[in-house]
């Protein structure tokens, strides 16, 4: 079987490739542990969908809430998962201009409810924002670094990118070890790559250089 999956609030959904019905509950039984975790390690958005390969089987079980049974997808064995693919085939990738690239690693390290520089933001009351940035097509660029909103100036070819200098408001917050880093890594960045609805900044050329940031494109 394969289809998009998604995982939110300790429950899997799973709507098979050409099937158009509704997503069906994906039983917390057999693989379905490998599964969850294969998505958990891979997805950069809460609830996003991706692609998985599965064999599996449609089976009717009791509901976890209320009363009678419904139809789940029971998980024999998980084989796959893709981030840069749909039911369709390739996700077309993103643009560089004109997106809103949401920050997700930095110097390898993934921002999630367990890491060191999401636990800064959680302090920060005012971050209401998140971490992101967005390229003008007037080679401007904006965003907000975990205390401040910045902006200045970008110019950009196929594979390469400069940013900076960098202007940014003067607000004091918990998580300023964070922008320091942010506001670093973007003035350093001197190369990137996109694929998919991801963009992956580097210091140094693709195949030798070093990766300093990951984002995702995100829609509204």
């Amino acid at each position: 079987m394969k289809g998009m999956y998604s995982y939110m609030a300790d429950a899997g959904l799973f709507l098979e490739c050409g099937n158009n019905k509704k997503r069906l509950p994906v039983a917390m039984e057999g693989d379905n542990i490998a599964l969850e975790r294969a998505y958990l390690n891979n997805r950069y958005q809460p609830g996003k969908s991706l692609l998985v390969s599965i064999e599996g089987h449609l089976a009717t079980r009791k509901k976890m809430e209320g009363e009678g049974t419904q139809q789940v997808v029971i998980v024999d064995q998980f084989l796959s998962i893709q981030q840069q693919e749909n039911c369709t085939g390739i996700v077309p990738s993103s643009s560089l201009t004109n997106t809103y690239w949401k920050l997700v690693e930095i110097n390898g390290e993934r921002l999630d409810a367990n890491n060191s520089w999401q636990h800064m933001m959680h302090n920060n009351p005012g971050a209401a924002q998140e971490i992101h940035f967005i390229i003008r097509q007037n080679k401007s660029i904006t965003g907000f670094s975990g205390c401040n909103k910045f902006s200045g100036n970008v110019t950009h070819t196929e594979h390469h990118i400069n940013i900076g200098p960098l202007m940014s408001t003067r607000k004091a917050c918990p998580a300023m070890e964070l922008e320091n880093t942010i506001l670093t890594l973007l003035s350093n960045a001197d190369s990137y790559h996109i694929k998919g609805e991801h963009l992956e900044l580097y210091y140094g050329e693709k195949h030798s250089g070093k990766i300093i940031a990951k984002f995702i494109a995100v829609y509204f």
